[in-house]
C-alpha cells in the first residue's frame, strides 16, 4: 500500500510539473505573436486600452500568472505598449482608468499617458519611448511583488 501512495504521489507530480511547463510553453509562444500594431485605444468618458490579437486575448484569459513574463518584454519597442495594455487587464482592479482626453502634441505626434506609460500616436500607431518603457517596467515589477 505504501509504493501505491508513493507511486501516486510521483506520478500527481509529473502531471503538475507538465501541466505547469506546458502553460510556459504556450505564454512564450503567445508573447512572440503580440506586437504594437495590435493595441488600440478607445476614447469615451475615459481612455481604455484595448487589444485586437487573439494571442493576447489567450494571455489575459491565463491571467497574474503571465505577469512574469510580460514584466520581461516591457521594454521592448515593438511590444511593450500592447504588453502594457494587457497587464492592465489583467490587473484593471489596481489602477483606474483616466479621464478623457488629456492630450499632447509634438509636431504630428500625439501623447497621451495611460496607467502611468506614456504612449506615442502617429498615423494611428502606438509606441512609446525607451526611457518610459523602462520606466514603466520597473512600476509593474514593484506591483508585482507586492
Amino acid at each position: 500500500m505504501t509504493n501505491y501512495i508513493k507511486n501516486s504521489i510521483v506520478l500527481l507530480l509529473l502531471i503538475l510539473g507538465n501541466t505547469n511547463y506546458s502553460q510556459i510553453r504556450t505564454l512564450d509562444s503567445l508573447i512572440q505573436i503580440i506586437d504594437n500594431k495590435d493595441a488600440y485605444i478607445v476614447l469615451l468618458k475615459t481612455l481604455s486600452p484595448r487589444i485586437n490579437s487573439n494571442a493576447g486575448a489567450k494571455i489575459i484569459e491565463i491571467g497574474k500568472p503571465a505577469t512574469p513574463e510580460l514584466i520581461k518584454i516591457l521594454e521592448n519597442e515593438n511590444k511593450g505598449v500592447i504588453a502594457h495594455f494587457i497587464l492592465s487587464e489583467i490587473w484593471k482592479d489596481s489602477w483606474n482608468e483616466t479621464l478623457c482626453c488629456p492630450f499632447q502634441y509634438i509636431g504630428t505626434e500625439e501623447i497621451i499617458t495611460l496607467n502611468n506609460l506614456n504612449i506615442y500616436i502617429e498615423d494611428n500607431k502606438l509606441n512609446s519611448k525607451l526611457e518610459d518603457l523602462k520606466a514603466n517596467k520597473e512600476r509593474w515589477i514593484k506591483l508585482w511583488e507586492s
